[in-house]
């Protein structure tokens, strides 16, 4: 069965009425209540798209994403009396829910319409709820809204993958005209969260590594950055026309340039930023959550806010906030005074860069409010030398800040849940947690939708929930999917999943019939066929070897999994075949071309190709004994790529090297995993505290897939 339905007492999803489709409309929910010493009092919410709630200190988000027409249900427990004098035995406090119906396609949320369902009860029963209302009054126990005029509407998207930047102006004063009425919203079926609640703590920073002068102009049309999210709406994309943005505040850091004037590093303290200056941030290692500033402004001012994982040499200071292709920076106008603020999307970061111009400030505090998986005590033991000990921790942070409510791929530039690494992190799950309620919910997701729309019929999409509206897929990545469920299966007994996906699965079978050639072999496979970010992905056409052995994979798994020998036998037969036709007789080829009615293998060799061969079980120890012993003893992060087999071109960390470890571990090989970790990871501990996407830091430093190295290290440490 699905995961349990959960049923509101009382609360109705309601937004603004008639603007539920309007894209980045943010409102801001309201709800008075009487609190009595002696009662529980618990939030039960949900929400299109993305939520922030804020109740005294506490700050919670959500909600657990979910499948097209599903809605999972947060349960947030609340302590009124937790800051008040202990003499007290009621007291009337404000719930605040901030809510962002952003509307448009993405990798991180869906495009569905807006809308909030909140209820607070005491003691279990409903004393505030989420109602339609007229004129914005405060009816009692009913939530009231406005719209929330200080966050700028009309900005750039964050990212092709994500939402919208964040800008605010706190000079707008709320007023009468902002109350909005509430009406019934359209919504879906509302399930339990079924994961454990996020972690909200604090993390403060460590230093303050330079400070300086800065400077702004305005720059010119021909200068700005225009690429394929600073750019007018298309019709698989959408966003606010480029004429009719607020502030575009990428072109405005574009306008920021920096000189350096005090470049040594101090311990973070209290202190002023004078207008016209700037400050540079390290926390130390990189997090992930909601940045949040304390500060006092001696008049009025504009705050910038930079965030970089890494430094680079892109400025004088070193933080890039379009390292990623995204707009990774907050800005905030103030008046004079102080203010407490908070920004509504998490980020991830090292490193912040604040940017200040008008009066000065005094910031008193700078922290990010987690949002990620809860702690994790689990250590590697003293046996362990003092660096990998150190990769562990960073492989459990980066589980942390990529798995609060599914799996991601990173919490910056995407926070996508995409299949293949989610076979690798659900494995961390289990050995982080001893459980797999992440990755029911994550594999459940993909089961909720009766189809999937703007990719063929039977195809699974690369990432969920997101919306693929350019109907771009990864055939291979669909087939992980298989692999994961199998595993899940083994892992927790679970047969009644496996049964609901039953029906994709074959359906995704039947897909793939469709491109068998006359060897039994994947030919011209439709869309983005992927292998890893090296030259096997410009080797994929015409048959990829490195596809074809996964696809042996999946349909014996599938076979496993429901009994069915023939796809057990179709699946030997495939990697028989592709075995035997790619071996060059010294490498595994990566690809055959079609050239008229013959197949012919390309010749082009590449090491992620040897490790799809080995891992699959193209090949052994016995079947291929030299090329065994190459790939252990020859390859791996100490090669020199130029003069060691220069004609096989070398992997990256995903999934190549991953592969290669994972393999290496299944044959017993455990002091060369060892030692591999150390050649591949230890530098990335040591400079962020997480694990990256690729090898080097050109992409995100901080990917979900790479927190397996935790289960290599745990698996030695018995």
């Amino acid at each position: 069965m699905l995961s349990r339905r959960f049923e509101f007492g009382e609360a109705v999803p309601v937004w603004a009425e008639g603007r539920n489709r309007e894209m980045n409309l943010s409102l801001v929910f309201s709800l008075f209540a009487e609190f009595r010493k002696d009662a529980e009092y618990e939030l039960r919410l949900t929400a299109s798209t993305a939520y922030l709630m804020l109740f005294g200190k506490d700050i919670a988000a959500g909600p657990a994403r979910c499948g097209h027409g599903y809605y999972r249900v947060d349960r947030h427990r609340i302590d009124p009396f937790r800051d008040e004098c202990a003499c007290s035995d009621r007291v009337k406090k404000e719930i605040r829910i901030i809510v962002a119906g952003y509307n448009v396609n993405s990798f991180a949320y869906l495009d569905m319409p807006a809308f909030l369902c909140a209820e607070l009860t005491e003691n279990g029963k409903v004393v505030g709820k989420t109602a339609p209302q007229t004129g914005g009054g405060n009816a009692d126990g009913v939530f009231t809204a406005r719209v929330y005029t200080e966050r700028i509407r009309k900005i750039q998207r964050y990212s092709f993958q994500r939402a919208f930047a964040e800008a605010y102006d706190l000079r707008r004063t709320p007023d009468a005209e902002d109350e909005v009425n509430l009406a019934a919203a359209e919504a879906g079926t509302f399930l339990e969260r079924g994961v454990p609640e996020a972690d909200f703590s604090e993390v403060l920073p460590q230093w303050i590594t330079c400070r300086g002068a800065a400077h702004y102009r305005e720059i010119s049309p021909e200068e700005r950055i225009a690429n394929r999210v600073i750019g007018d709406p298309r019709e698989n994309f959408k966003c606010f026309p480029l004429k009719e943005l607020e502030v575009c505040t990428l072109w405005e850091a574009q306008g920021i340039s920096c000189t350096l004037s005090e470049p040594g590093r101090q311990q973070f303290s209290e202190s002023v930023v004078r207008g016209g200056s700037f400050a540079v941030i390290d926390m130390g290692a990189e997090y992930t959550g909601m940045i949040g500033l304390e500060l006092e402004a001696a008049g009025e001012t504009t705050i910038y806010v930079l965030e970089s994982e890494i430094l680079t040499g892109s400025s004088p200071d070193g933080v890039d906030c379009h390292r990623l292709g995204d707009s990774d920076l907050v800005k905030w106008t103030l008046p004079a005074g102080k203010h407490s603020l908070l920004s509504f999307e998490p980020y991830s970061f090292r490193y912040a860069k604040i940017v200040v111009f008008g009066a000065d400030i005094r910031l008193q505090k700078f922290r990010i409010v987690r949002y990620s998986f809860g702690p994790i005590e689990k250590k590697l033991s003293a046996k362990f030398s003092p660096e990998l000990r150190r990769i562990f921790d960073a492989a459990v942070e980066t589980f942390r800040q990529n798995a609060v409510d599914i799996y991601m791929d990173c919490p910056s530039r995407e926070r996508a849940g995409w299949l293949c690494d989610s076979f690798f992190t659900s494995r961390t799950e289990k050995c982080l947690t001893g459980e797999s309620l992440i990755e029911r919910n994550f594999l459940e997701n993909f089961l909720l939708p009766g189809k999937f729309d703007n990719i063929p019929e039977g195809m699974l999409p690369m990432c969920y929930p997101s919306d693929h509206y350019d109907g771009v897929f990864i055939p291979s990545w669909a087939m992980w999917y298989v692999l994961e469920l199998r595993e899940y299966l083994d892992r927790t007994g679970d047969r009644e999943l496996a049964e609901l996906a039953r029906p994709k699965v074959y359906a995704l079978i039947r897909y793939f019939d469709k491109f068998i050639d006359e060897f039994g072999l994947l030919e011209k496979l439709e869309s983005w066929v992927f292998v890893e970010w090296s030259r096997a992905n410009a080797l994929v056409q015409d048959v990829n070897f490195p596809v074809n052995f996964l696809y042996s994979a999946v349909l014996k798994a599938a076979g496993e999994l429901y009994g069915d020998n023939a796809l057990k036998e179709q699946g030997e037969r495939l990697l028989k075949t592709a075995s035997a036709m790619s071996f060059t007789g010294s490498f595994f080829c990566d690809n055959a071309v079609r050239r008229g009615d013959k197949l012919v293998v390309s010749g082009e060799c590449t090491e992620c190709c040897q490790y799809y061969a080995f891992y699959f079980g193209a090949a052994d120890e016995k079947t291929h004994p030299e090329l065994f012993d190459i790939l252990v003893n020859e390859f791996g992060p100490g090669r020199d790529a130029g003069t060691v087999y220069p004609e096989v071109a070398p992997a990256n960390a995903f999934i190549g090297n991953y592969l290669r470890l994972d393999w290496l571990m299944r044959i017993g090989f455990r002091d060369k995993v060892a030692e591999n970790i150390l050649g591949y990871f230890y530098g990335m501990a040591q400079k962020t505290g997480t694990l990256w996407e690729h090898q080097e830091s050109i992409a995100s430093c901080n990917h979900g897939f790479a927190s397996h190295v935790a289960v290599w290290l745990s698996a030695m440490d018995k």
